[in-house]
């Protein structure tokens, strides 16, 4: 028989659910009751995307042939570690069965061997026992300089490699963990790129995780029933549980100096947005620590009911701890890498069953191949803590749990939803008849907050941006971290990005997580300008925007995975305009001329001090133009309300060659009356041979796009009756008003305006005759 749970524990329990219900807030109530929550559970939405291995860089650089130097540690005396469990009650339910102990490996760079490979130099290792069942790597203190990388592998062992690894690790705490095999190898590797020198290892300490029991071991093959060593039915058996047998996942992680092993499913949320929540129990795993080392193997069980081979499975290791509830024993984890196409989101109830209700459960037992047993809630109390109506108890009708089964659900038969997770009991292999307790998944809904979590899973402060409609106006050189991605809610941003400059987009993620990928678009539901599907780790990409727009719109989605964590930041360069300086001045005549001074330069002559506008001796990010206005009169150069960004126009006195700083300044302004973002305008006397050289800019390090506007008003002539422009009203003007006698609209001769060349305009010839004044 085996013990339901600790004394201490049993003493401090109903303290620590006081905590937990004061610290979490309680679902919406109606007439004292938690309204019904349930979750159905489902598949992967739509396609599944093609898993990609991550291979080693042995596999990699195509050295696997090449054997690594060997680290050998020392046997372990296996009888030794499962008589101290038996005494301490390991792999009883209240437990996490303990599979293996850290061996610590000291050692330093000498000890590998370092080959030269492409773009650097790789360092490896082999780390074994020789009696070790099973095996893995935990790296601490892990700092590695840019460019440097770390990956773990199990050498002959497919899907075994993590990484690669970078900076201080996934979880920004310096550990990492390799995957837990049957194999008794495990090897580091690091890349250094050329150019750059080490001194030591870039990490701290090697903890060799030594299995001293066999969880990848298959059991006897059953019979007709698919009962395997008499206990132990074959998920496979039953094919109205192939979608739950495909939720759950045995839990290998790391705690206290050893392994352990529980089990866990795979949990829907009421919005099926496949956020990939695992539960399990919180006598399992309860810390930060505990989730990050976290290994989720799926579909480790039989291929044929009765018989055939057991699958080794499909792994994948890291979580985050969502959250925790003591007082039903329940713990809801986030797993962070890509799970494969072909797990469940199991269902399940906020719902308290009733006794009698029929029931099921899937679990991995002794840490051995997937196991389902069937039986019946036969009471509503259980002592696995206080108050013991938080847990269910269960009786067994076929089938039965073990050690390692704890943190499995068990469901309501009739519609497969879970309504709690093992805890305690006392059945096994040795006693069919013993009875098992389940802690309430109701009361992790409802009184221990799991409710907001399970509703869906947690976006970023930038929703809602899920469409190009909605796409989320990013500034340049913001940088935002923490940022949120899901395969079936993907993320747009606006970026602005003048025509002709180049935009380099920034991103940092873990591809093992999820395959984050781009794409740049000039406007909404058009094809992509860009296409960035590389299935990489930390992104960065440019851009020259040579589309018609200056806002462009950036797509993030997954290519694989169902949600993934990473950060954006982007930066834009603009080239200097040809008219960034005055021997490139641009000619213009009257008209509008569009202009964008983004990439400007900050200009070097010194505002004179005839210019009196007030803006200071300096002209910020200027460009320049060389005005013929063509006229004499007044000539005016203005951005007044043309543009959006505070503009100063300064307009030097006519010259053929460019102004210096002893140059007289004819007119300058820096806010013109009336002008809206604080725009220019200017007028000036100017005549139709002069040529004017004009500087518009910013007083403010500032620049953007707009339009300027050259116009130039005719004086009236001091001596209109001078038609031929002679100086002299004679002979030649009356010559001209006589050929151009008659109806004549707009024509120089006709000086009445009146539309006809009559005796009206020959009065005034004879009344303006002799020299002009």
């Amino acid at each position: 028989m085996r013990r339901c749970l600790l004394a201490l524990t049993i003493l401090l329990l109903p303290a620590t659910i006081a905590l937990a219900e004061k610290s979490k807030p309680r679902s919406p109530a109606t007439d004292g009751a938690f309204p019904l929550l349930e979750s159905q559970g489902h598949s992967l939405h739509g396609a599944p995307w093609q898993p990609v291995e991550t291979l080693s860089f042995s596999t990699l650089h195509g050295i696997d042939a090449i054997p690594a130097p060997a680290f050998d540690l020392p046997m372990e005396d296996h009888d030794f570690y499962l008589l101290q469990d038996e005494a301490n009650g390991s792999g009883t339910h209240h437990t996490a069965l303990r599979i293996g102990v850290a061996q610590s490996v000291n050692m330093s760079v000498e000890h590998g061997e370092w080959i030269d490979v492409n773009g650097g130099s790789l360092w490896r290792i082999e780390v074994s026992s020789p009696n070790a069942l099973s095996s893995r790597l935990q790296l601490t203190g892990i700092n590695l300089p840019a460019g440097q990388e770390l990956m773990i592998t199990a050498p002959g062992v497919a899907e075994s490699t993590v990484g690669p690894i970078e900076g201080v690790g996934e979880f920004g705490n310096g550990t990492a963990w390799g995957i837990c095999t049957g194999s008794n190898r495990t090897m580091i590797e690091w890349f250094v790129p050329h150019g750059q020198r080490v001194k030591g290892l870039p990490f701290t300490g090697v903890n060799y995780e030594h299995g001293y029991r066999d969880i990848f071991r298959a059991l006897d093959a059953g019979g007709d029933g698919g009962v395997a060593a008499g206990c132990s039915n074959d998920p496979i058996c039953f094919p109205a549980w192939a979608n739950e047998s495909n939720a759950a996942c045995k839990l290998v992680f790391t705690s206290g100096g050893g392994s352990f092993l529980c089990s866990g499913q795979l949990m829907a949320t009421t919005a099926a947005d496949e956020t990939p929540y695992v539960s399990t129990a919180n006598h399992c795993i309860s810390t930060s620590a505990e989730a990050n080392s976290c290994q989720f193997i799926f579909f480790f069980r039989r291929t044929v009911c009765g018989a055939g081979i057991v699958q080794a499975g499909s792994s994948v290791i890291g979580s985050d701890l969502t959250g925790t509830y003591l007082g039903s024993d329940s713990t809801l984890l986030m797993a962070r890498p890509i799970l494969p196409t072909t797990v469940f989101w199991a269902g399940w109830t906020n719902a308290s069953v009733p006794t009698g209700t029929a029931s099921t459960g899937i679990h991995y037992p002794s840490g051995t191949e997937q196991a389902i047993s069937f039986g019946t809630k036969n009471a509503a109390s259980f002592n696995c803590g206080t108050p013991t109506t938080n847990w269910t108890s269960m009786s067994w009708s076929n089938g039965i749990t073990e050690g390692g089964s704890s943190g499995s659900a068990i469901y309501r038969t009739s519609d497969r939803r879970m309504y709690g997770v093992l805890t305690c009991g006392s059945s096994a292999c040795t006693n069919l008849g013993g009875t098992d307790g389940y802690g309430r998944w109701d009361l992790a809904v409802n009184n221990g907050g799991f409710a907001a979590f399970l509703a869906a899973g947690t976006d970023d402060a930038q929703e809602q941006n899920d469409t190009c409609a909605t796409a989320r106006a990013v500034s340049a050189g913001t940088a935002l971290p923490g940022l949120i991605v899901k395969r079936l809610d993907e993320d747009w941003y606006s970026l602005s990005v003048a025509v002709g400059s180049t935009m380099t987009v920034s991103s940092t993620y873990t591809t093992a997580n999820g395959d984050v990928d781009f794409e740049v678009y000039s406007a909404c539901a058009t094809t992509p300008v860009l296409q960035r599907l590389a299935n990489v780790s930390n992104e960065s990409f440019t851009f020259l925007n040579n589309t018609a727009s200056n806002t462009l719109l950036l797509r993030v989605f997954l290519g694989g995975g169902t949600r993934n964590i990473y950060s954006l930041t982007y930066s834009v360069v603009t080239p200097p305009p040809n008219n960034d300086d005055c021997l490139s001045a641009e000619a213009v005549l009257v008209g509008n001329y569009p202009f964008n001074t983004a990439g400007a330069t900050n200009g070097t002559l010194a505002v004179a001090a005839s210019c009196t506008d007030g803006a200071g001796a300096t002209l910020n990010k200027d460009v320049w133009y060389r005005f013929i206005p063509e006229c004499n009169g007044t000539s005016t150069i203005s951005t007044c309300g043309l543009a959006a960004f505070d503009t100063r126009i300064i307009v030097y006195a006519s010259g053929l060659s460019c102004p210096t700083a002893a140059s007289t300044v004819i007119a300058c302004n820096d806010n013109g009356v009336g002008c809206t973002a604080l725009t220019s305008t200017v007028s000036f006397t100017s005549t139709d041979i002069g040529q004017y050289y004009v500087r518009i800019g910013s007083k403010a390090v500032v620049g953007g796009a707009g339009t300027v506007s050259f116009s130039c008003t005719p004086s009236a002539p001091p001596c209109p009756s001078d038609i031929d422009r002679s100086g002299a009203v004679d002979a030649g003007d009356l010559a001209a008003l006589l050929n151009a006698w008659g109806p004549c609209t707009g024509c120089a001769a006709d000086l009445d305006a009146s539309g006809a060349v009559d005796a009206g305009d020959l009065a005034l010839i004879l009344n303006g005759w002799g020299a002009c004044p």
